[in-house]
């Protein structure tokens, strides 16, 4: 069993596995919201299809992502010492996501590019996916911070009980069963909107991940014997891939039932990738998306400031009469180049320096430190309010 936070004298180590998957997220998100030139074109369509379909899952693995190495963090800090330090916790994660984030609302006030009526006070209370919100790809960072909130007192309260990890796993089981039935419930009355958006109907992602991260740190031995069945893994990614081609589009489907297997599948998927991608390491393609993925809290956040450029590109040549399908890879890729600069930059000027500050002020606790056993971090840039 390997872990993917190791720390060296030059500082810590990223995982490119991580960052790969987070590559992957962002690469259909942005396919997901960018605007394209219909061409007519039945290959066009096809190489558009997955980015066109599957950008909503992103999200969800996303989710996924976060509930792992969140409950890593903490997880980690339980069983090695039996407690949970929730205000340090809470502390650097506050360093991590406000900094940027808060930057990002900035910009829109100052901009003027949408009524502040429409997103301020949403947005600065964390409540934009309850509310709305103009600047709409941040919902799924409202349902993270809640989450940053609600894991570290739940945990607190296993520690209190002193829970053993088969206990600590099936009350989070429990409570993914709960959000299912609640999610369930609330698209059987028909409202698709409460079960996408609102915290209490998509948390189970999240633990989910958690989960993962309790086997991986409290039964490593199942952990072993998980991972060692690559055969099994790649079925349940199969069957991931099988759902979000056949079944994504039934709505109410997806919306209910469908959340839970994809959070099942992204997490057959991430012990996949940590164990057997050795490989492919190497290769350009899985190093490109790899460090796309460095950058994707940078990204999710700007990305939409690629949207008006792609139209007026659309625009421009529709007006030369170039042909559609002369036009389609331009469009597309300005768009992605455009967010992606975005997000490095911003990911450089904003992010990483505040994460400097953040370690001189709140460094990370290490074993034979102050503090014996407090998680090593992972210095990993989030997506929709992933951790480090």
């Amino acid at each position: 069993m390997r872990w993917f936070g190791t720390e060296n004298s030059k500082g810590p180590q990223r995982s490119i596995e991580l960052d790969f998957i987070r590559g992957l997220a962002i690469i259909a998100v942005m396919g997901f919201h960018f605007h394209s030139v219909q061409t007519g074109s039945a290959i066009i369509a096809a190489i558009e299809y997955p980015l066109k379909s599957f950008g909503r899952e992103g999200v969800n693995l996303f989710f996924t992502l976060s509930g792992f190495l969140v409950g890593g963090l903490l997880l980690k800090q339980y069983a090695r010492v039996g407690r949970i330090d929730a205000r340090r916790f809470i502390i650097r994660r506050i360093f991590k996501i406000w900094p940027a984030y808060y930057v990002l609302i900035l910009f829109h006030v100052l901009s003027g590019r949408h009524p502040t009526s429409t997103f301020l006070v949403q947005n600065l209370t964390h409540m934009q996916n309850y509310l709305g919100s103009s600047i709409t790809q941040t919902w799924s960072l409202a349902v993270e911070e809640h989450f940053y909130l609600f894991l570290p007192a739940l945990l607190m309260i296993v520690a209190a009980l002193k829970l053993r990890a088969n206990a600590v796993i099936a009350t989070l089981l429990t409570l993914c069963v709960i959000v299912l039935a609640a999610r369930c419930a609330i698209v059987a009355n028909g409202n698709l909107d409460a079960a996408f958006f609102y915290t209490q109907y998509r948390i189970d992602s999240l633990l989910f991940g958690v989960i993962l991260a309790a086997v991986y740190w409290m039964k490593p031995e199942l952990y072993r014997r998980f991972a060692a069945r690559k055969k099994t893994l790649i079925a349940l990614v199969l069957a991931l891939v099988a759902w979000l081609v056949l079944a994504t589009k039934n709505i109410p489907l997806d919306e209910s039932i469908g959340y839970t297997i994809q959070a099942l599948g992204f997490c057959a998927l991430i012990v996949l990738t940590i164990e057997y991608s050795q490989k492919l390491r190497e290769a350009w393609l899985f190093r490109a998306v790899a460090w796309i993925g460095v950058y994707s809290y940078g990204i999710y956040l700007w990305h939409s400031l690629a949207l008006a450029p792609g139209d007026l590109l659309i625009r421009k040549f529709a007006a030369l009469h170039v042909p559609a399908i002369a036009a389609w890879a331009p469009v597309l890729i300005a768009q992605f180049v455009i967010a992606i600069v975005i997000g490095y930059v911003t990911t450089r000027a904003i992010e990483f320096p505040f994460l400097r500050i953040r370690d001189a002020i709140f460094p990370a606790r290490r074993k034979g430190a102050k503090g014996e056993g407090m998680p090593e971090e992972l210095e990993v840039p989030a997506v929709g309010g992933q951790v480090s």
